[in-house]
């Protein structure tokens, strides 16, 4: 992988300390509300109105600050992203053994691309990474209580995290005809400016390429789009088996009736998650293919070098 990504991210320790501050407070206090939201509707439900006042303002503050946070937490991604992309594209021009042995498409690509693709998927990373304890926090929770909304909850997160491979070789080819749209693009550019007789053949070869591509990113967006929302659909189905079967346990006096409320909030967030993370096994298969692109100037230059 491209050489230089431990030393860039060492460069942003700074930014990256402050964005994983701003994510744990963002995400803990997502999971502290619905706990103080089930509290009051239990102590109103026991006709405690005066504890159920006192909850409700403590959940509104949790609330206010957790809109802060999540603003703060906007605030460090884009200064970690603006650093990181600094960095990488100083290494990749900086790279200059390299520049005759790379077509000028897929140079082009790369720098406004590539590393695009590399800084987000750093950037999110972080974030990510509570979500993904989020998951593991509700989990416990739901194990602690009841095993079957246990067990669902953990079926249908196998259910997404099998659906996967294919995302990775459909990136691959729309980055391949990207870069010989973009190849064309240029050959077409300086036909027509320097007025060659060759213009209509290459505008030919141009129109083709770009269907190439428009063919290529519309399988991979469709495909994409296709896993996330059959995901979806079963979480939001199964949330509603979850619901009616915690009704039917408030009814046996097994659970009180706040504790549905905890059960959807905790869904919810799990669909919100998901929604985020349904894209990770897409956006990890760019990143690595992006990665390999950065890297392939590191070692041309080191080649040349030799």
């Amino acid at each position: 992988m491209f050489s230089n990504t431990k030393k860039i991210i060492n460069i942003a320790k700074r930014e990256v300390i402050l964005k994983t501050i701003t994510s744990l407070f963002d995400q803990s206090l997502a999971l502290i509300i619905p706990v103080f939201w089930s509290k009051t509707v239990n102590e109103v439900t026991g006709s405690n109105y005066k504890v159920g006042y006192y909850l409700i303002i403590i959940t509104a503050l949790l609330t206010i600050f957790y809109y802060y946070w999540s603003y703060l937490n906007q605030k460090t991604w884009f200064r970690l992203y603006n650093k990181l992309y600094n960095e990488y594209t100083l290494e990749t021009i900086s790279e200059t053994n390299s520049i005759n042995r790379i077509n000028l498409g897929e140079y082009t690509n790369i720098l406004n691309n590539d590393i695009d693709i590399i800084c987000n998927f750093f950037c999110n990373l972080v974030t990510r990474i509570f979500q993904v304890i989020e998951f593991f926090v509700i989990y416990a929770y739901f194990l602690s209580f009841n095993f079957i909304i246990f067990s669902v909850t953990v079926i249908i997160s196998i259910v997404y995290f099998k659906s996967g491979k294919k995302v990775q070789d459909l990136n691959i080819k729309r980055k391949a005809t990207l870069d010989s749209k973009t190849i064309m693009l240029h050959k077409l550019y300086s036909s027509l400016a320097n007025k060659k007789s060759n213009t209509n053949s290459i505008i030919s070869l141009f129109t083709k390429d770009n269907k190439a591509y428009l063919r290529a990113n519309y399988n991979y967006n469709v495909i994409i789009q296709g896993i996330i929302f059959t995901v979806l659909g079963i979480i939001e189905l199964s949330k509603y088996f979850i619901i009616f079967y915690s009704v039917y346990l408030v009814k046996m006096g097994m659970i009180e009736i706040g504790t549905i409320l905890l059960i959807y909030s905790y869904y919810d967030n799990i669909i919100n998650n998901f929604n985020v993370l349904g894209t990770i096994t897409a956006d990890y298969q760019s990143f690595i293919v992006s990665l390999k692109r950065l890297n392939k100037i590191s070692l041309l230059s080191s080649s040349v070098a030799k």
